[in-house]
């Protein structure tokens, strides 16, 4: 233990001479080997639960024997320390425990910097790879010192953990309901709200208003300051700025992307500076265009967003969903419905292990448009998409909890009808639920749609 601070070489063996003493805290859930530094103490502590195991009576000759079992370096002086004097009772083991606990991390962060110190010192020069590893062992770094412990993700529990747990929830919901979209139509549809480890999935076809509605979604996570992450894998930054800036300054979005009168603009200009000065206030929430990032790209920039924030919950929305790249090849000889199955069951672990939710936007094809035909106004609900125009649907839904369809008539009328037949069309947006775990499939919410602002708002009556 020669490598650890006094501090936690006296907290290891003050836990050690506790539990040596006073077995009955080697049942506590939050004893475990990991939180011991050395082979020594880990050894020491495999010890302590076989003579427990076992029932053999905790005395300095039996724990000596059993720690030779488990150790061809067994040291009689390291179980003399254990076994010492006792020192009084405790009647907990907490802040023992929370100095381990942080040691621990102060360990994992001081390991990640030593290996950016390592690359940096190894490499001839810095290219783009080199420089992201080594940006990646320092958010390691920073997200170790900021980890929840406590909170970590516990693969198999007793009926005493699942309980704990679960009631912890049921006290929760004394307050109502936990979670929300804070956005009309998605509040409307699925009942449970964007609840940690769940995924769902927004799919239509190309002009369908799927991207504006994971814009507006976005802005009102930003608006209420839900922690939010935006991925636009398929806009450009740029671009989705415009429209993010369309939606928020109610302008239309070709006065900001080609401007004509340059004394308007100016002034426009002048209301997109005051906006962005706004926005720079929310600390809780990140951006990418990353078009080649892959799912644990993604679990690297969420974990580094939870450390940042020091809270686990986030939603994450993914446009488009699709163009990750382990959706974008197949492995190991799999077809590529059986690479997306392998792809989003390991999403689904992203999202369960980091208690997030993450939204992902598909598209679909347009099924058999050239074919159907399209005479009048009635003609256009022939168009409204179906859960089978999905390619590979069973592959991405299966782990999503609620799929969500967008149709708009106005788009198809454009397409198919004459001017004077659509001219008078309100442009509404139906988001309908083709798949939900707990809710009713089938559910219509509709909105009006204005393209102009890339807005969604509710109909007023």
């Amino acid at each position: 233990m020669s490598n650890q601070s006094s501090v936690d070489n006296f907290s290891e063996k003050r836990l050690l001479q506790t539990l040596f003493y006073q077995p009955e805290f080697l049942d506590d859930k939050d004893v475990n080997e990991d939180i011991f530094s050395s082979l020594a103490t880990r050894n020491i502590y495999k010890s302590l639960i076989a003579l427990k195991d076992n029932a053999i009576p905790f005395t300095r000759d039996a724990l000596l024997q059993e720690y030779a079992k488990v150790d061809l370096d067994a040291s009689q002086a390291v179980v003399d320390v254990i076994t010492e004097k006792q020192h009084e009772p405790l009647e907990t083991i907490k802040d023992i425990i929370e100095q381990l606990n942080d040691a621990k991390k102060r360990r994992s962060a001081a390991a990640h910097l030593k290996a950016a110190i390592k690359k940096i010192e190894d490499v001839s020069h810095l290219n783009e790879n080199n420089v992201e590893t080594i940006s990646k062992h320092i958010s390691d770094a920073e997200a170790s010192l900021k980890s929840d412990d406590s909170s970590s993700f516990k693969k198999v529990m007793n009926f005493e953990e699942w309980s704990e747990q679960y009631n912890k929830e049921l006290n929760l919901r004394k307050m109502g309901k936990q979670f929300y979209f804070y956005n009309f139509m998605f509040d409307e549809l699925i009942p449970d709200g964007p609840r940690p480890g769940e995924i769902g999935i927004i799919a239509s076809s190309p002009g369908s208003g799927k991207s504006t509605l994971a814009l507006n979604l976005v802005n009102s996570l930003i608006e209420v300051q839900v922690p939010s992450m935006y991925f636009s894998l398929e806009m450009s930054s740029i671009a989705t700025m415009d429209r993010l800036l369309s939606k928020r300054l109610e302008v239309e979005y070709s006065s900001i992307i080609n401007p004509s009168d340059q004394g308007h603009f100016e002034d426009l200009c002048s209301r997109i500076n005051m906006e962005q000065k706004m926005l720079l206030e929310n600390k809780k929430f990140r951006f990418s265009e990353d078009a080649s990032m892959s799912i644990a790209d993604l679990k690297s920039h969420i974990q580094k967003f939870q450390a940042d924030l020091g809270q686990k919950y986030c939603i994450v929305v993914l446009d488009l969903l699709s163009m990750i790249t382990d959706f974008t090849r197949t492995s190991g000889g799999a077809n590529f419905a059986q690479g997306i199955e392998i792809g989003m069951n390991e999403l689904s672990s992203v999202a369960k292990e980091l208690g997030v939710h993450i939204i992902g936007v598909l598209q679909v094809n347009r099924g058999n448009e050239s074919e159907t035909k399209c005479y009048d106004v009635q003609d256009l609900a022939k168009f409204r998409p179906t859960r089978a125009q999905i390619k590979n649907a069973n592959a991405w839904v299966e782990r999503a909890r609620y799929v969500v369809m967008t149709f708009r008539e106005k788009m198809y009328a454009e397409l198919f009808l004459e001017p004077e037949q659509h001219d008078t069309m309100l442009d509404i947006i139906e988001c309908q639920v083709v798949k939900i775990n707990n809710g009713k499939i089938g559910k219509i919410s509709k909105g009006l749609f204005n393209s102009d602002f890339f807005s969604i708002d509710p109909i007023v009556i």
